[in-house]
């Protein structure tokens, strides 16, 4: 089925990159991709939505010159995709001269490209939307099995989706993978006499047998949701703050963030100029990798025809490289290495989330921020944020209301602790960390 579906999807691909040329664009490439997708919520043991789609699309780049333009269609028939390349073409004729845009060089393009295994379970689609249904209704029920203080909270779900995607360009690359994925989540809320808090968990796979069972998700929301009950205020500090996996892969995503090469020569970047540099305390070691067999960003080849590997991009505190596509290459003078991440962390290290919050007398425990609250162009961080507040040791009492606040390169000078508690449970990831000082903005002062 997956070598039938590519192959189609390539012949697809081939003609309209032949039209191309014989319509007269210098330069072109396509993307072509098929998929199907379900998408389901229930509430109090009954589905409430679910929904289920057929997609098909095709995004189309013109090259005349250094003149560019891009169209999209989902009819795949003859006729209509001629239309499309020639009206693209017209676009691109039209449009304004950039010295930086043009495909890849062919010598950066992925060369025999091979399949990353666990990206495709291909009888996600086939199974039966009944036991899909099973699975979110059990995972509401053991929510609510956890404690009498939950309820049911906004929504519990599952869905999924299949697809094909081919990538094609007029320097001959053609080639293609196929890629699927399952969620299920839930949020709750927890009540009690001082009112009421709402937690949520999910887990996502590339297949079914991959998901966290419905029971450890259910409990890890009802959990959260109870550890926020009645939060008390807290004084204005500087104090130890340690990040959860969650909010420590935010924080590693902002980072990384500003190592984007459009950032960098668009002068958007606190990292501009510090390749090379100590950006980060010694022992911190960020890497993306797309090639982890069954992650969820993993796939062998990036959106222009560029190789996924490994990339280092902060080593023992310093920064490696920047992140680079072949536009912003040309704009930086230097190499393309590939524009997005795959897979990224944080390298784990070697304390236990218990050791960690033991080792702090008095400080917070981050779990929650809302807003975006940071300035890529100057590090500044400053996120409204709810937590656990830590005294002697241990998760002694919820706390919201509060704001967390620092700059970004002395947040990871500061890192102090790395955990052991790595997990590949999204795109980005991180283990727990600790950073020795932030301020922590209360009511009142200390």
């Amino acid at each position: 089925m997956k070598t039938t579906q590519i192959n189609k999807l390539k012949d697809t691909a081939r003609f309209v990159i032949a039209e191309a040329a014989r319509l007269g664009a210098s330069q072109a490439e396509v993307f072509v991709s098929v998929g199907d997708s379900v998408e389901l919520e229930v509430r109090e043991g009954q589905v409430e939505t679910l929904e289920g789609a057929q997609s098909g699309s095709i995004s189309f780049t013109a090259y005349v010159g250094k003149r560019k333009a891009s169209m999209g269609i989902t009819d795949f028939r003859r006729r209509p995709l001629t239309k499309l390349v020639r009206e693209t073409i017209a676009m691109a004729r039209d449009a304004q001269e950039d010295d930086c845009a043009g495909l890849a060089d062919p010598k950066y393009l992925a060369k025999n490209v091979q399949p990353i295994a666990g990206m495709m379970d291909e009888s996600l689609a086939g199974t039966p939307i009944e036991r899909k249904i099973e699975l979110a209704i059990a995972l509401e029920k053991a929510a609510l099995a956890t404690d009498p203080r939950i309820g049911v909270g906004r929504s519990t779900g599952f869905s999924d989706s299949t697809g094909y995607r081919v990538y094609a360009n007029s320097h001959g690359f053609l080639e293609g993978y196929g890629s699927s994925s399952c969620y299920i989540s839930t949020q709750v809320v927890a009540r009690d006499e001082n009112g009421m808090q709402t937690g949520g968990w999910a887990s996502s796979s590339r297949s079914l047998a991959g998901l966290e069972s419905p029971e450890k998700v259910g409990r890890i929301a009802a959990e959260r949701a109870l550890r926020q009950l009645s939060p008390r205020s807290v004084p204005s500090q500087e104090v130890p703050v340690v990040f959860d996996q969650s909010m420590a892969a935010r924080l590693i995503s902002q980072f990384i963030g500003a190592t984007s090469g459009d950032a960098v020569y668009q002068k958007r970047s606190f990292l501009i100029g510090k390749v090379g540099e100590k950006v980060a305390a010694k022992g911190i070691t960020i890497v993306d990798d797309g090639t982890i067999p069954g992650a969820p960003g993993s796939r062998p080849f990036d959106g222009e025809g560029l190789p996924i590997g490994k990339r280092i991009l902060v080593e023992d505190g310093q920064l490696k490289t920047y992140i680079v596509s072949v536009y912003a290459a040309r704009k930086l003078g230097c190499e393309p290495n590939g524009g997005g991440v795959s897979n990224l962390y944080l390298q784990a290290g070697e304390h236990s989330p218990e050791a960690i919050i033991a080792s702090i007398q008095n400080g917070l425990y981050l779990t929650s921020v809302s807003g975006q609250g940071f300035n890529p162009v100057t590090g500044d961080y400053s996120v409204g944020a709810t937590g656990i507040w830590i005294k002697d040791g241990k998760l002694d009492h919820a706390v919201e209301e509060i704001t967390v606040a620092g700059n970004i390169l002395t947040m990871f000078e500061n890192i102090e602790m790395v955990g052991n508690d790595l997990e590949f449970r999204s795109s980005v990831n991180a283990p727990t960390i600790k950073i020795s000082r932030m301020m922590v903005a209360g009511k009142g002062k200390n």
